[in-house]
């Protein structure tokens, strides 16, 4: 098997392993083949043959279906590996304290999206902080897009994954597909979405639905709020900044860059719903503007003021923060 083989599922000897994922990291521009051979060896090194051989075959076959993917930990050995190299000085996490809700409560966290490896850096980010502990139980709702390519199909297994349709607003080239399917599929990924936290996983979804084309918030999808429905659920926003230059619009080469992670005020998702009376296009637009919050000014988009009908959310994210 090769990790860009669609249809072998035998895996590579250990040294051949290796040497494609140094090569695979290379073109995705983490440094050159020569500057990673040794490190990538002796990352691989502290894993066993049958670990390799299950990230060999899942490197190919992740994301080949709907519904909820594991995260390997050889996957998130090799990311964390790669961000530390990629992510420029400056680079950290702030107010990492707020995820403390995590290790006493089910989260789900509600950040901006900038790009394909948004979910690598806040792993890397929350890793170097302290809360490794927390980042390993990070499930994110994701669309077909970030299962396309092999590099992208690897990055992914750093956490766990559950493939979604995304909403016809949202969705572009493969990931297009028919409204009625779309439905089924929605109904589906909440009752995934709802085993995994009920097995103790922190689901992460991006409310926008899809990467900002501008880096500036766009506007909360209402659909979303299904999934503060979940009983005794704490809500996490966060922000992050500079994802976007890191692994530009388009590319699948990164760049380095210094990102900056903000997590929000943790919040009951009940008191959410309630001070909205359960309207989803108002409890999404609360949720925008406490992801705004953790943002400067620049990344706020459609959030960075109240105006016409967001000025009544603005009015309660305001009540909420105290």
């Amino acid at each position: 098997m090769r990790v860009t083989d669609h249809h072998s599922t035998q895996a590579p000897p250990r040294a051949a392993l290796a040497e494609q994922l140094t090569q695979l990291l290379a073109d995705w521009g983490a440094d050159s083949a020569d500057s990673l051979r040794e490190p990538v060896a002796a990352l691989l090194a502290q894993f066993d043959d049958d670990a390799l051989a299950r990230l060999g075959e899942r490197a190919v076959i992740t994301g080949g279906d709907w519904g909820y993917h594991p995260p390997d930990p050889v996957a998130r050995s090799i990311s964390r590996a790669m961000m530390r190299r990629v992510l420029e000085p400056g680079s950290g996490l702030e107010n990492g304290a707020a995820l403390e809700a995590a290790r006493s409560s089910r989260v789900l966290l509600l950040g901006n999206h900038l790009s394909f490896v948004d979910v690598n850096v806040l792993d890397q980010l929350m890793a170097e902080a302290g809360y490794g502990d927390v980042a390993e139980r990070i499930t994110a709702l994701v669309g077909p897009k970030v299962f396309a390519s092999p590099i992208r199909r690897l990055a992914s297994l750093c956490f766990g994954t559950i493939k979604l349709a995304q909403s016809a607003s949202r969705a572009s080239g493969e990931a297009l597909m028919r409204p009625r399917e779309v439905a089924r599929l929605a109904i589906a990924t909440i009752r995934t979405t709802q085993q995994r936290q009920s097995e103790g996983d922190h689901v992460l979804v991006f409310p926008e639905g899809s990467r900002s084309r501008s880096a500036r918030l766009e506007r909360c999808l209402a659909a979303v709020a299904r999934y503060l429905e979940t009983p005794d659920t704490v809500v996490i926003p966060w922000g992050h900044t500079g994802s976007e230059r890191l692994m530009p619009l388009g590319a699948d080469r990164v760049q380095s860059a210094t990102v900056r992670v903000r997590i929000g005020t943790p919040l009951p998702a009940a008191r959410l719903l309630e001070a909205c009376s359960g309207h989803r296009q108002l409890v999404m637009d609360v949720v925008g503007f406490l992801i705004a919050e953790a943002l400067p000014e620049e990344y706020r988009g459609l959030y960075a003021r109240a105006e016409g009908e967001l000025v009544e959310a603005h009015g309660i994210a305001r009540g909420l923060l105290g």
